[in-house]
């Protein structure tokens, strides 16, 4: 941490907080309809229904902030800049084809439990593509030896589908966030989409500067913490 700036310290304590808030929430089940019959102070009530009703997209955002400043850190500005815009363009455009038309994903569709939706498709998802991708990749990185180009790639596909694999019962059946139109299942090449899209972006468009802080702990961090609050949900 000796490394990381104030800007980056306090987003950073701010995401693991809002982390841990959302951890303990979810463990215990924490709802709006636990907490309206609850014996809680009604300013309490506000205060949990409010981290209720916004915690996700804020976490994301938070999320979001980290994997971008670690990028910068890593990279440079400049790189991650372009980085982020090329991740987000992609996702945006991927994710909108592939609700109005099933292709690559599956047949599937978007509720606004997740964020505001930006036709199609909520603005948190592109904001979460950028941070599977980037700390899948840093991850990879870290794993691969450096000249290992494809092999990073390769790994950060993988690494990207086993987030979803996680992700998916939590994200459809906890909390709404979107349906597939198979009984609420997803098919086998939502997989396979995550693992290609996760390669492409790798492979073609991330930065070919050398990590320069390989021990940063933000990609596990920021990876982990989430997985946790995926998994504490389908206990």
């Amino acid at each position: 941490m000796s490394r990381w700036n104030r800007i980056e310290k306090g987003f950073m304590i701010a995401f693991l907080i809002w982390a841990a808030i959302g951890l303990l929430f979810t463990a215990l089940k924490i709802t709006p309809e636990t907490i309206a019959h609850g014996a809680l102070p009604g300013w309490l009530k506000s205060f949990v229904g409010l981290c209720l009703g916004w915690g996700d997209p804020v976490l994301i955002l938070l999320a979001f902030a980290n994997t971008h400043l670690h990028a910068a850190r890593q990279w440079g500005v400049p790189l991650a800049r372009r980085w982020g815009i090329i991740v987000l363009a992609a996702a945006l455009l991927v994710e909108t084809v592939g609700v109005a038309t099933g292709f690559p994903f599956g047949s599937y569709v978007y509720t606004d439990r997740f964020g505001t939706l930006l036709g199609l498709v909520p603005f948190t998802i592109p904001l979460a593509w950028h941070v599977v991708v980037t700390n899948s990749l840093f991850l990879a990185r870290l794993a691969a030896p450096l000249d290992a180009r494809m092999l990073a790639a390769l790994l950060t596909g993988l690494a990207c589908a086993l987030y979803d694999v996680v992700l998916e019962p939590f994200a459809t059946q906890v909390k709404g966030y979107w349906y597939w139109s198979n009984d609420n299942i997803p098919p086998l090449q939502n997989y396979v989409a995550w693992f290609a899209v996760g390669f492409i972006l790798a492979h073609l468009f991330a930065p070919r500067a050398v990590t320069l802080f390989r021990n940063d702990p933000r990609p596990a961090l920021i990876l982990g913490a989430t997985v946790l609050i995926f998994l504490a949900g389908r206990v």
